[in-house]
This record gives C-alpha cells, structure tokens and sequence, in this order.
C-alpha cells in the first residue's frame, strides 16, 4: 500500500495545474483506517480531450476525506472518448435501461368506458356520435347546476372521446355532446390510461436538462411537459426513461432519422454530431417522478493505468464492497462555473440582487455568446442590450436578462422565471456543499468510529430517522449511518456533529432558520438524510491492452442499435482499466473514482 501528499503525488508539466503525467511514489506508509489528513483535489486534476476545465476548488465544497487507504491508488486518464463513460439507468424494477428499439408505437385508441347512471336513451344517442351518424346530440339542460355537472361527468366517463358543454340556442339551454377535435383541445385524441408518452432517451455530450430543452425548442412544447426520475452527465453516453405530456411517438421517432442517415454506413465510426437518440416508446397513464428509479450503472474506461495488478485490483474491490466510500456529492452538483451553491446562499438569506448577480459571473466555462452577454451587462447595466449577444434566449442567463429587461429591478421576479426545478437546484446546491463539509469534518475527527447519537432510518421508507443508543453502536455499520441535509424539517445527530452544522453555516453567514424564512414561502427548503458512506452494489475491474491514445475500447447502445458490431483487440503496449459497478440514486461515480484514485481522477 502506498499513501502521499498531494504535492508529492503530482508531477506537473504546465503552469495552469493541470497534469499531463501522474506518477505513485513508493517508500511511503499508509495512515490508518479513517486518520485526518488535508488533501486539496483541485492540485489533482489531469489533462483530458474532452473534459472541460473545473472551476471550483474540490475543498471549496468540502471534498477533502478518504475512507480507506488500504490499496495503491489507481492513476488514469477519464473521459478520452465519449465511449469511455457509459451511464445506464435502473429501474425501481431493478432492470437495466437500454435503447434497443428505434420504431414507433401506434397510441392506443379503444376507449375505456366506465359505470355511468346515464339513461339508456341516452347512450343511444352517444353511440350514434361515437359512429358518426349524427354530428352532434343535444339534451335538455337541468336548470341545477350539480345536476349539469354530473351529465358531463357522466358523458366523459361514458367515452373519453366525446366532449360536452353546455350552450344557450335559441333561448333554451343544452348540453351538447359531440367528438373531440383538434380545435377543442391539444391532447383530444389521448386518452386517459394513454396521456403520457414514455421512452428511452440514448444522448451523448450534453446533459438531461439540456436535452430537455432542446426537446423543447424542437417540439415547441415547455420544459415542464417531460418528467424524468433522474440528471444524468454530460460528458459521456447515457441511457434513462424520459415522459412526455400528450406526445405521438412517431414525432420523436422521426427526430432519429438525421442521425441514422449519417451513421447508415455501418464499416464507418459513428458520428456523434448530433446529441440523443430516442426509442423503446410506451403510452403510460402517469408520469415519471424526480427519484422514481433504482439507480444507476456504470461502465467506465481509465486509460493509461499504473497500479493495476492483480493484488492491487482485488483489495480496492474488497475495500470498496466492505468498506464504501464517502457518499459526497460531486463537483458537477456546482456547476459548470461552480458557483449554484453561492446562488442558493444568497437566495436563502432573501438577498435576490447579490443571487442574480452571481448567476450573471462571467466564466471561461459558458459558451461564448453567454460570456459576452454577461460582459455587456455588468459593463452597461443594460439587460437588453446584453440580450441581443445570445444565441438561445431559453439558457438560464438569457431568461434572467429577459426578466431584468422588463424590469431592471426586480430580482425576485427575474429568479422566479427560470423552472422551479432550476430553482431548487440552487439551494440544494448549498444544502450538498455544508453536508459535504459535516461529513468531511465528521471523518476527519471520527474516522469510522459509529457515535451514540448517530442517526439511523427507522425503517426501510427511509422517511423518519433514529437516534443510536450505546448500546447500539458496536452492531451498527457506518453506511447505515445517516447525516442531514440542512432545511427546516430534519432532525440533528445527538452528538457533537449537530454542532458542526452551526459552526459550518454560521461561517456562511447563515442560520438554520434560514431555511424557512417570513418572507415568502417558494424558496423554503426541507431537509433530507443522506447516507454518509455508500457501497457499490456491485463492483468489477477488468485490465485492457490498447495500442493507440483515442482506441475505441467499449461497445456502447448506440453502436447496437445502428446495426454495428464491436470487440476490443486487447493487444498493445498501453494498460486501461474497465471499471463496471451499479450504485443506489443519488450517488455519484465520479466519488467511487475519487475513492480509489486519492483524488487523481475527478
């Protein structure tokens, strides 16, 4: 085993910190399980083709522990290829999301009839509708309100392709039944058990909210209209369950047609111009929840490994199955520009102007036209001038400086137009960076240790929490132990951790009352328990020999579902590790890879 200081661990070819070569020291001894060290991961990062930059220090958001040290850490380079970070979604079901059909799906079209205390005269009149004898049935009005609305429910029960509504002809009042159009109502021909269109959504080198907006923009439908249980990454191939509001699955199946007619030639590599794929369609009564899944499970690539022999693999496998790994929430929960968490403290503390401003900073990470825009406004004041530099109006920055547009003073407002699910993002950003930073000071003081006091689930809904008693402690395993999210309903460790949460958000210059301040209720956040260590559900290491940097090493969905066939040669003089491991919701990969290489590989 080996263990080492940062700054000794890294060989650093270039100024800007980044590394192109890492290389282990030998002749060092490892601390014990669990010891207090300082480790800065921001000095760890390696150089990477299709990675962007971090802008955001790993010890700025409380990433600074290890839970073992019991195995030489692995050195790697993430990410060369798209291919060599595979995300697959997991259903409560536990199967496994692959994209394995491309072809449409007809919407069901027999309607479902229900009881109804309709008279028999009447059905009759309603079958004639439904057989396009008559155009339309009219009935003699009730002059009782209740009554009325108990025909219309009776009507819509009856068939939920009739519509009903009540008219004043002639002096008299009716209820007239006749089919649904178009021009009565968008989703006249989706029924009931049919309104929700499901499927798998195969993307690559974008994000889960990008792809929705995109989705958006080309359906010409709001954002809100498409459910998903989960975000899955940007820098990779990803495969989740996606639902639509009242949507054809032949209008989706046709957005594949200008990818396939590009990648039709199989003998070629694909070409990833283009950013999703979507498939395996199903009509669904309800939609589909934020959390409503297994997990996930991953396949990844580390190229150009060291310290990957046998004995190596197998202890950091036995390490990672019995003993976890801190269960942090990654740097990609901050942000491209690593700043949602300082947006979320300001929006808490109800300081709307300094929350705006932080979103309108300036970074190397936006696009260009954004950066610009963003430049044009802090320079100008000018929120409509800085709106005429950028390219997509529906970007976060660009529904902000239209808000701000309209009215240059209204902060709030200019919050309050982005979704709600990006607002939330923002304070369970700063929620992720002080549960990062308790559970880093918790391990540095504590290592492994269980506390009376700690918290438990009490039972498997993992909705309410325990207090452990002395007792308890020695038959208690740390993944069972879980902390808080700050928020305004939780209940704090009876032990010295729940000071930990006071002395963390008092030096945001914060309170827990903060959580659910007077001054309007929309931006009030609830706790949540969060496990601190997580074990891989399972977990499998396998070593390739690759002879060229950019080889393609993985098959992936995508070269599957374009009738493309795919095996690794396994020759060369160049060593990768394919890592395969399957994690509950929430948790994040690239912790397990900070686990495993010290930090090296964020």
């Amino acid at each position: 085993t080996l263990s080492c200081s940062p700054r000794e661990a890294v060989v650093s070819t270039q100024s800007t910190g980044m590394t192109d070569e890492v290389k282990p020291l030998t002749d060092m001894t490892t601390p014990k399980f669990g010891m207090k060290r300082k480790v800065n991961d921001s000095s760890l990062k390696i150089s990477n083709p299709i990675k962007k930059a971090k802008f955001v220090d790993a010890t700025d958001v409380g990433l600074s522990e290890f839970i073992s040290l019991d195995f030489a850490p692995i050195f790697g380079h993430l990410k060369t290829r798209l291919e060599d970070f595979l995300v697959t979604e997991i259903t409560e079901e536990l199967n496994p999301v692959h994209l394995k059909s491309l072809s449409s799906v007809d919407l069901p079209t027999e309607a479902v009839k229900t009881p109804t205390s309709l008279p028999d005269e009447v059905k009759t009149q309603l079958e004639s509708v439904l057989s396009k004898e008559i155009t339309v049935a009219d009935f003699p009005a009730s002059l009782s309100k209740e009554e009325r609305t108990m025909f219309h429910r009776g009507v819509a029960g009856y068939d939920s392709r009739l519509s009903s509504a009540t008219v004043t002809e002639s002096g008299s009042t009716l209820i007239r039944v006749k089919l649904k159009n178009e021009k009565d109502r968008r989703d006249y021909m989706f029924l009931k058990e049919a309104r929700f269109l499901h499927f798998t959504l195969l993307k690559w080198n974008i994000s889960t909210s990008d792809a929705i907006l995109k989705l958006s923009q080309l359906l010409k439908l709001k954002p809100k209209n498409f459910s998903y249980a989960g975000l899955k990454d940007k820098r990779g191939i990803t495969s989740q369950r996606i639902s639509c509001k009242c949507m054809l699955a032949k209008r989706l199946a046709g957005m594949n047609k200008p990818f396939l007619e590009k990648n039709s030639d199989t003998s070629q590599e694909l070409q990833y111009e283009l950013n999703f794929l979507m498939g395996d369609f199903t009509y669904q009564k309800d939609d589909l929840k934020l959390g409503q899944m297994g997990g996930n499970s991953f396949s990844i690539i580390l190229r150009d490994c060291e310290a990957t022999t046998e004995e190596n693999l197998a202890a950091i496998r036995s390490s990672l199955l019995s003993n976890g790994f801190i269960n942090y929430f990654g740097l990609q929960r901050f942000g491209n520009c690593g700043n949602t968490h300082a947006v979320g403290r300001w929006i808490l503390k109800r300081d709307y102007q300094s929350a705006v401003t932080t979103i309108l900073t300036s970074s190397p990470a936006q696009k260009p036209d954004v950066r610009a825009a963003i430049e044009e406004y802090r320079e100008s004041v000018d929120a409509e001038r800085a709106l005429a530099k950028i390219r997509y109006r529906n970007s976060i920055e660009g529904m902000v400086l239209s808000a701000l547009a309209r009215d240059a003073q209204d902060y709030k407002q200019a919050l309050k137009t982005l979704h709600y699910k990006q607002q939330i993002l923002y304070t369970h950003a700063l929620q992720s960076c002080i549960w990062n930073k308790v559970v880093s000071r918790r391990i540095a003081k504590f290592g492994h240790q269980i506390l009376a006091g700690d918290l438990v689930y009490t039972d498997d809904t993992q909705k309410t929490v325990r207090e452990l008693t002395e007792e308890e402690v020695e038959s208690r395993d740390i993944s069972e132990i879980v902390l808080p999210l700050p928020g305004y309903d939780i209940t704090l460790p009876g032990n010295q951790c729940s000071t930990m949460y006071t002395e963390l958000l008092a030096e945001e210059g914060m309170m827990m009352e903060d959580f659910s301040g007077s001054t309007g209720k929309e931006f009030n956040t609830s706790g949540v328990y969060r496990n601190m260590v997580v074990k891989p559900l399972e977990f499998d290491c396998q070593v390739l020999r690759y002879s060229n940097e950019m080889e393609k090493l993985l098959e992936t969905d995508l070269d599957r579902v374009t009738g493309r066939s795919f095996k690794p040669t396994n020759e060369g003089q160049r060593t990768a590790l394919h890592l395969t491991f399957s994690l509950p919701k929430s948790c994040y990969a690239t912790m397990l890879l900070r686990e495993i290489s010290r930090g090296r590989i964020e």
